[in-house]
């Protein structure tokens, strides 16, 4: 543990490193793991090139956990500048850690910075404009085999009143 900071001195160093090498930092069992190029371990990702509005912007992500059954699942994902169009097959939430972003859907725009949360629903379709770089972690949820959650609820809830009602003359 460091010295405390003196009377007059900032607790934080002056010039923090724009990415933190978590990774190298990191001791585990078989000892100190080896030095990586991109700390964050991120794998090229590619946007459609009929996505693509303006620019020419640059996706990279990697899977952090997923749950057993395949239902849900976390990312990180980041992308360099540039104005693409991005659908989503499955509800995905969306937390922004660097970076900022303006989505448009139906024409209400939101600027997302970092801090910021937003949920995009299944089979949506949103506008996104980078300015320079933004990076996030999603969590990506897919509907369980038998519909969502809501329907599968509704389906539950009414089948004693299908029973009866097949059940008179």
């Amino acid at each position: 543990m460091g010295k405390p900071p003196q009377p007059g001195e900032s607790a934080y160093p002056a010039h923090l490193p724009e990415e933190p090498d978590l990774l190298e930092q990191t001791v585990s069992l078989e000892g100190p793991l080896p030095g990586r190029r991109d700390t964050y371990g991120l794998v090229p990702f590619a946007i459609p090139a009929d996505w693509v509005l303006e620019g020419q912007p640059r996706a990279r992500e990697k899977a952090l956990a997923s749950s057993t059954d395949g239902a849900a699942a976390a990312f990180m994902w980041d992308c360099t500048s540039g104005r693409f169009h991005w659908e989503y097959p499955a509800e995905q939430i969306v937390h922004i850690v660097q970076g900022c972003a303006t989505i448009d859907v139906a024409g209400v725009s939101r600027r997302l910075q970092a801090g910021d949360t937003h949920v995009f629903p299944a089979g949506s379709r949103y506008r996104w404009n980078v300015p320079d770089y933004v990076r996030t972690i999603d969590l990506r949820l897919r509907a369980p085999a038998g519909g969502t959650l809501g329907r599968r609820i509704q389906v539950a809830l009414s089948a004693p009143w299908r029973a009866l009602r097949t059940r008179q003359p």
